[in-house]
């Protein structure tokens, strides 16, 4: 179990990384892609939420010491994010398609909210402000989506050594 934890966090620490360093260039309309996000549902959606929680918070804090403003704010949407995730997938099956679809938007569209919410608390509600919600809503959606879908691709992925 420990094990598995240190696996994990490694992974999320690698994501942080790619995250701050490659992300930003991806970026369309000041709008930068968080690819924490289908790491996160995909972290909940496999390891138990004992484990899964913890790892989720820390990535979210290490992640929130890049703007000190809303210091916190990642690690409680991602902690709140978590425990969404898990609800989510106690009525359906491990590997139903329609639950992690489900999940992939909840998740998207919530963070999106309490994300909007953190900056018009912070800097008023204005038109600017819902447009890069929405915006960021629809990006990270795809980008969800399609990343989330190589990390399924990839985990079913299984190395044969055969001897001829």
């Amino acid at each position: 179990m420990i094990l598995k934890g240190i696996y994990v966090f490694l992974g999320g620490l690698f994501l942080l990384y790619v995250q701050v360093l490659f992300m930003p260039a991806l970026a369309i309309a000041n709008v930068v892609p968080l690819i924490l996000l289908p790491w996160l549902i995909y972290t909940v959606w496999k390891q138990a939420w004992e484990l899964s929680l913890p790892v989720v918070f820390i990535i979210g804090l290490m992640y929130d010491t890049l703007n000190p403003s809303l210091f916190g704010l990642h690690a409680l949407f991602f902690v709140l994010l978590a425990v969404l995730i898990d609800v989510l997938r106690i009525p359906f099956e491990q590997d139903s398609t329609v639950a992690k679809l489900i999940a992939i938007a909840s998740t998207n569209l919530i963070f999106s909210l309490l994300y909007l919410l953190a900056q018009g608390l912070s800097w008023g509600f204005d038109a600017k402000v819902y447009r890069l919600a929405a915006l960021g809503f629809l990006y990270n959606l795809i980008f969800s989506l399609l990343f989330f879908s190589m990390m399924q691709f990839i985990s079913k992925l299984r190395i044969v050594v055969a001897h001829d």
